[in-house]
């Protein structure tokens, strides 16, 4: 059924709290965050925290001295922010709010806007936008953002044991040729940690935001690289540098000594490239921070002879079935499918009069063919309701 399951659910929970278990158990990416609040956070300061998960940057930034912290999550780890928050005494200044923050207004202006939606290269589908929106709808004029700026740094790359994920598409599988999936694995981003030893040539910071004035819609830029030795390079290895505050730099730098535990990204060839010394690789990057698509074009040179031209984007790895093409092309006639018209019914129904309970009798007995049991009802409007809706205050 289209509404989660309470078991689905809790399990889904335990995935989150195990994910932020590991964001925090990451000695190095917490000095870094915990010296950039301290150095970003004034004494009387109103913080917006944004994806703030088990809200630790709020936290610090009460630590810091902040009057209110407005802790912004879209999952229901806001439910534990707030037990955390009051376990250290701080319930009384960390405002919990649940729900996409594009699509939340904070009650006041903000001093200070903390996030952690860098990613694997910088960049998270949403975060970019995220950041931007609270820029230019919640920050006093002159106020801070964390991280201020982020590079996306990228070097051609000789990684045959990643470049395996691509190959496996090639060889049959019990018998069966699976190769028609080969070009979508060659136009898909895979995380992994890169080994240094495998560069082709010294890295470079290829793309840059600087979150005080851009806007972050396309993120692009273009870089050459003479190749230092023989090899093969099967694609292009990419990470970031984060500027969280004056003073505080974080990255997950392959082989940097100060690197958070988080992975890099192997974009790969279409098909591998043998190379010399003194070959010459040019390699332009493009990101759409919003939906997080990824294109990558790559040529390599020999002299004035072109061995190698590659024009490939996380696009074309995307799977789109013939039925959803046929759905969307123009001219077709959309026709809400009957979870889409339970949808719809339970919004309707939120008229800020009727009690919820009454909204899930409702929802049942409109749509007897979806659900086996209230129960059923029940757990999907309250998956419509934590949504898309807000709770009216009694009258």
């Amino acid at each position: 059924m289209s509404g989660s399951s309470r078991l689905g659910h809790n399990g889904t929970m335990s995935m989150l709290i195990d994910a932020h278990r590991s964001f925090l158990d990451d000695p190095a990416r917490m000095d870094c965050f915990s010296r950039a609040v301290a150095e970003t956070v004034r004494p009387g300061d109103v913080v917006a925290d944004l994806g703030s998960g088990t809200g630790i940057l709020g936290l610090m930034a009460c630590r810091a001295g902040a009057s209110r912290v407005y802790s912004v999550e879209r999952t229901p780890m806001t439910s534990l922010a707030r037990r955390i928050a009051s376990a250290n005494g701080f319930s009384g200044r960390v405002i919990a709010l649940q729900g996409l923050s594009t699509r939340v207004d904070v009650p006041e202006p903000v001093d200070v806007v903390l996030s952690d939606m860098i990613g694997h290269i910088g960049f998270l589908a949403g975060g970019a936008e995220s950041l931007i929106d609270a820029r230019m709808r919640w920050l006093k004029p002159g106020g801070r953002l964390m991280p201020a700026a982020v590079e996306t740094w990228i070097a051609p790359v000789e990684q045959p044991e990643y470049y395996r994920q691509v190959d496996f598409w090639s060889t049959p599988i019990d018998g069966f040729d699976m190769s028609c999936v080969r070009q979508s694995a060659a136009n898909t981003g895979y995380p992994n940690e890169l080994n240094p030893e495998g560069f082709l040539a010294p890295a470079v910071a290829a793309v840059r935001c600087d979150y005080h004035v851009d806007d972050a819609e396309v993120a692009r830029g273009a870089s050459r690289f003479v190749v230092t030795r023989a090899g093969t390079m099967h694609g292009v290895g990419a990470w970031f540098v984060a500027q969280l505050s004056p003073s505080v730099r974080m990255t997950n730098r392959p082989g940097a000594p100060d690197r958070i535990q988080r992975r890099n990204a192997f974009l790969p060839l279409e098909q591998p490239v043998a190379v010399i010394a003194g070959d010459e690789v040019t390699i332009a990057l493009t990101i759409r921070p919003i939906d997080f698509v990824v294109s990558w074009s790559v040529t390599v040179r020999r002299d004035e002879v072109v061995l190698a031209d590659f024009r490939q984007s996380t696009l074309r790895g995307m799977l789109i079935a013939r039925e959803d093409l046929v759905s969307y092309r123009q001219g077709s006639r959309p026709v809400l499918n009957r979870w889409a018209a339970a949808r719809a019914s339970t919004l309707e129904l939120c008229d800020g009069q009727r009690e919820l309970g009454e909204i899930e009798r409702l929802v049942y007995e409109r749509h007897p063919a979806l659900f086996t049991s209230a129960l059923q009802a029940q757990v999907f409007v309250a998956e419509v309701v934590s949504r898309y809706a807000n709770s009216a205050p009694r009258t």
